[in-house]
């Protein structure tokens, strides 16, 4: 009966020994030199210059969007701003106000991990932005009316230069 039993257990351990494995895959983050918020998995990730032919017919999208930083929020860091190719500019905010970047990121490159959506700003908060982004009280003054704007809400951000 011995025999038995250890010939059942030797022909089980075998069969888990010859089994195929399970390989597991490991999904890298993209690499910069500083994360903010969440890190962003590598995937497919659209040129700033691509985000409005994504967008055409749809008024929110999940996607991983890479481009220049124009402008931050110069109170927090809370915000910032990037230039589509067609000059307009899309606000970039961070989710659940939990993010908050350098004041100097201007200029430099970003990988951004979130959805962009279409949203109309009140002159209100226009003009918070504005004198967030230290503009004077003329060119706060000057703003009159609500914009409708490509947007995003980012949930990490990597800086890549």
């Amino acid at each position: 009966m011995n025999k038995i039993i250890l010939s059942i257990i030797a022909l089980a351990i075998l069969a888990a020994c010859n089994s195929p494995k399970t390989e597991t895959k490991t999904v890298e983050n993209v690499k910069g030199i500083a994360v903010f918020g969440d890190s962003v998995k590598n995937g497919q990730v659209i040129e700033l210059a691509s985000i409005q032919t994504e967008m055409k017919g749809e008024s929110k999208k999940d996607m991983k969007i890479k481009g220049v930083v124009k402008e931050v929020c110069q109170e927090k860091g809370c915000w910032m701003t990037m230039t589509l190719d067609n000059g307009d500019e899309m606000r970039v905010t961070f989710k659940d106000y939990k993010i908050f970047v350098p004041k100097d990121l201007g200029g430099k490159e970003v990988v951004l991990d979130g959805f962009a959506y279409t949203d109309t700003t009140s002159v209100e908060k226009l003009r918070h932005y504005a004198k967030d982004g230290g503009k004077s009280e003329a060119e706060i003054a000057a703003i009159t009316s609500p914009k409708e704007q490509l947007a995003f809400e980012a949930k990490g951000v990597v800086v890549m230069n």
